[in-house]
């Protein structure tokens, strides 16, 4: 069984958690603008810890357990009360099963052996999780535990004992040779567990031919997230190229689902809806106001402008800027000349920062 890849062979990607302290930490995890994790794992445990992070002042946190022979799932980016679901699929059977976890501002879905997806939204004001916590797969220290534990993000704090053959992280094979801490793993998986590693190579190959989402391939249970991509039921197991007379938009892309024979409309920047057929309505508004800082104000309106306007799953940022000087007066007689940033062309981008 392949336990390294790489053309040097210098990359871990499958571990056995040998004991109830077995864990591994690894970076905090992004999730702007989405997060997407798959997981490849074999158990025969009922419970277990397979991913958690979490804010221990703030309660925000994603955690993902085995909990009693299930995948349990708390979600909660800042907006009471904590969002909880479970899996349909029993998964402590000593066969490899697939997880798929992704998490769009509010929205997060779980998909078990490419089955039925289910979605949970943590309602409320907040729109992101804000991570800035190391991610621990596999157990929690027991610090950590004790808090995760007291506030009901876990429902029990014990380490998964078994394989994890292959985990991908916002479509990234993760190398657990980078992690920052290992304790009680052993590299690859042991003997019998074969299968495993089979599903792994056949998630990597499907995320080297369509770059793209997996969540694409999901047929929703409920709707999942807002202004996504949306996958259309395509009848009829002959149909070898689901993409055949697809509906989406012109300058769309159509990409046929990894699993079953439906497609998705992958949209280009700005644009949403579930053929990519809604235009966006990002533009520059110009305002008049005027300009202040620390108490001090322009001499006189400035002509200004901000972004505004729908870009899908994008942002509506400047494109284009340019400076110019503008003369303040404060409060104590102060005058100074100041560079204020000027906004002349707005675009839709996926780079919300």
């Amino acid at each position: 069984m392949r336990v390294m890849k790489g053309k040097r062979c210098e990359y871990l990607t499958s571990l056995s958690f040998v004991d109830n302290s077995s864990l591994v930490e690894l970076e905090p995890l992004r999730t702007k603008p989405e997060a997407n994790v798959t997981i490849v794992f074999t158990t025969t445990h009922e419970n277990g810890v397979l991913l958690y992070d979490g804010i221990e002042q703030s309660g925000e946190h994603i955690a993902v357990e085995l909990f009693n022979g299930r995948v349990r799932v708390s979600y909660d980016v800042g907006n009471y009360p904590t969002s909880t679901m479970y899996s349909y699929e029993m998964v402590s059977d000593g066969k490899p099963h697939m997880a798929e976890l992704i998490a769009i501002k509010k929205n997060f879905t779980l998909r078990v052996d490419r089955g039925l997806a289910r979605s949970i939204i943590n309602e409320g004001t907040r729109e992101y999780l804000k991570l800035n916590t190391p991610m621990y797969v596999g157990g929690v220290p027991s610090e950590v535990a004790s808090n995760a534990f007291s506030q009901f993000h876990l429902r029990n704090v014990t380490s998964f004992q078994g394989c994890i053959s292959g985990m991908w992280i916002n479509h990234k094979s993760v190398d657990f040779s980078n992690a920052a801490k290992m304790h009680r793993v052993t590299p690859g998986c042991a003997s019998g567990e074969e299968e495993a590693d089979e599903a792994g190579k056949d998630i990597e190959a499907a995320e080297s031919n369509n770059s793209g989402n997996i969540e694409d391939s999901m047929q929703h249970e409920h709707v999942v997230h807002d202004n996504s991509d949306t996958v259309v039921s395509v009848p009829g197991a002959s149909i070898i190229d689901p993409c055949t007379g697809h509906e989406c938009h012109k300058g769309s892309q159509c990409v046929p689902s990894l699993f079953g024979n439906g497609y998705s409309c992958r949209c280009q920047t700005g644009w949403q809806g579930r053929y990519c057929e809604k235009a966006p309505t990002c533009r520059k508004e110009h305002t008049r106001e005027y300009y202040s800082e620390n108490g001090c104000r322009s001499r006189r309106p400035v002509k200004l402008a901000k972004c505004w306007g729908s870009c899908g799953n994008s942002c509506c940022l400047p494109r284009k800027t340019k400076r110019r000087k503008v003369r303040l007066i404060c409060t104590d007689g102060k005058r100074y000349t100041k560079d204020v940033e000027l906004i002349r062309k707005c675009t839709c981008t996926r780079k919300c920062y």
